[in-house]
């Protein structure tokens, strides 16, 4: 008898995975075709899929994907199931399956994708593998995009570890100051951006010492200008403590950064601004200043 339960056991299981792989497939066939609202019926294969195999790192991944908000009616329950939220989830749970396979493409392959639901729900599924699961892992692989010759891997990899670094300055911050060193200008441009993004206090230092390095004596200790530039706006982004190297670059009438602080500083607002900005205003400049008006 308990060989009979045993071989029913063993037919229910191979029944069920065949069902499984047979709503996977269909689902990704649906993709393929030029089939009128395909997404929206693979959306429905992948669900039936997970139904029969709530591990399937696959239909985890492709749901995430694929399903959409405008599938449905707003506020029922599918609406909710859809939102970047839940489809994060999704791509968050491929990856705890098979990690290696999942976090590569949703870093190197998902976050290329046009649709910034689609962007933005790969950003979930990162940061909730930052959290939950191998955060190393991660970051080596973000670090390996941001060097990439790619400038879309760069891109991409600033962007997320700026996010990131929102909310781990700690770990983030040294990361990206390290990738200042690097030798491909491109990588440095995009880890003074992601300091941008992080925002935090913790970046001006480094922010400064390039900014400073325009002035270095030999050419190869300057850093290039777009860099050098673009590290004026991350610590306008900064903000606070990062206004008097600001104020630094507006009072020194031979830096070529000066209108770049300018615009930084008019943004923020600060009181401990206004009369470096007005002496600057005063005179002649080769750069039209624009001061946007809140």
């Amino acid at each position: 008898m308990k060989k009979i339960w045993l071989a029913l056991a063993l037919i229910l299981f191979i029944v069920g995975c065949g069902t499984q792989n047979e709503n996977l497939a269909k689902g990704k066939e649906l993709i393929k075709s030029d089939k009128r609202r395909k997404e929206e019926r693979a959306v429905r294969e992948f669900k039936l899929a997970l139904g029969q195999q709530v591990d399937s790192a696959e239909a985890h991944y492709l749901l995430g994907f694929y399903n959409s908000q405008e599938f449905y009616e707003p506020n029922t329950a599918e609406w909710q199931e859809a939102s970047i939220t839940e489809r994060g989830k999704h791509m968050f749970l491929a990856c705890q399956a098979e990690q290696r396979k999942y976090l590569e493409r949703l870093v190197f392959e998902t976050l290329r994708d046009d649709d910034l639901d689609v962007q933005n729900a790969a950003l979930d599924a990162l940061k909730r593998v930052y959290k939950q699961d191998d955060r190393k892992r991660l970051l080596s692989q973000l670090q390996k995009a941001v060097k990439s010759s790619d400038n879309r891997d760069r891109h991409n990899a600033h962007w997320i570890l700026g996010h990131l670094g929102r909310e781990d300055p700690g770990t983030i911050v040294p990361i990206l100051v390290k990738l200042l060193e690097h030798r491909r200008t491109e990588t440095r441009l995009n880890a003074v951006k992601a300091l941008g993004v992080v925002g935090s206090e913790q970046a001006i230092p480094a922010l400064a010492a390039l900014i400073e390095s325009g002035s270095a004596k030999w050419k190869w200790d300057r850093e290039e200008p777009e860099v050098r530039q673009l590290a004026v706006e991350s610590l306008g982004k900064i903000g606070g403590a990062a206004v008097p190297e600001l104020v630094k670059i507006v009072e020194n009438k031979g830096s070529s950064l000066r209108v770049d602080a300018i615009r930084a500083l008019a943004v923020l607002g600060d009181e401990k601004v206004v009369v470096p900005l007005l002496e600057a205003l005063k005179e002649q400049s080769s750069r039209d200043v624009v001061i946007p008006v809140n």
